[in-house]
């Protein structure tokens, strides 16, 4: 009973009708207006990306245009890592900086580095080894300013050669580390 009572003074003092058709004027509300909320604006359309130019890349690396928006980079000189490991050989660190500072004009761009290895030893090995060094020249990439966002990495141990395996030449051009660039 109490609880009704609460309620019955709680509705008497905020005005509350008792009924759902009330005619008297003591009892009608004032019509709310409807709010109306301005839409928000579309963000503006982003601006395309630039085309990933073989110019900006000529002194470490060969341009191969794969499709539209995606190019392959070679590097020249190919990046050194000690024997049987992932680690950059110092020699090479100047060539993966000249890619980064390139690669940072284009802040959209995906870039996947991908690692080979001659066919000499065991495949499971080789894949091993291509994937650790793809990682080593992706992370290398990051710390020299490209957005970690857009950088992965991908190990293809002996397949795809560019070259003979049957020679020691051939197998020094099928250890390498390539980029593949996509514009976005």
């Amino acid at each position: 009973m109490k609880k009704v009572m609460t309620l019955l003074v709680a509705a008497l003092f905020l005005g509350a009708c008792h009924c759902t058709k009330c005619t008297k004027k003591s009892c009608q509300k004032a019509p709310v207006a409807p709010v109306v909320v301005a839409p928000k604006p579309l963000p503006p359309a982003p601006k395309p990306q630039p085309k990933v130019e073989a110019e900006d890349f000529k002194e470490v690396a060969v341009v191969n245009q794969q499709a539209e928006n995606k190019v392959v980079l070679n590097f020249k000189e190919p990046i050194h890592f000690a024997f049987n490991s992932d680690v950059i050989q110092e020699d090479s660190l100047d060539n993966i900086q000249k890619v980064a500072d390139a690669l940072k004009k284009y802040p959209n761009a995906t870039i996947r580095t991908a690692g080979y290895t001659d066919s000499i030893g065991n495949p499971d090995y080789n894949l091993d080894l291509s994937q650790r060094r793809a990682k080593a020249v992706a992370l290398q990439l990051v710390n020299d300013g490209v957005n970690a966002d857009n950088v992965s990495f991908v190990g293809y141990g002996s397949a795809n050669p560019i070259a003979t395996n049957e020679t020691a030449e051939g197998r020094a051009l099928n250890r390498r580390v390539e980029l593949e660039v996509t514009n976005n």
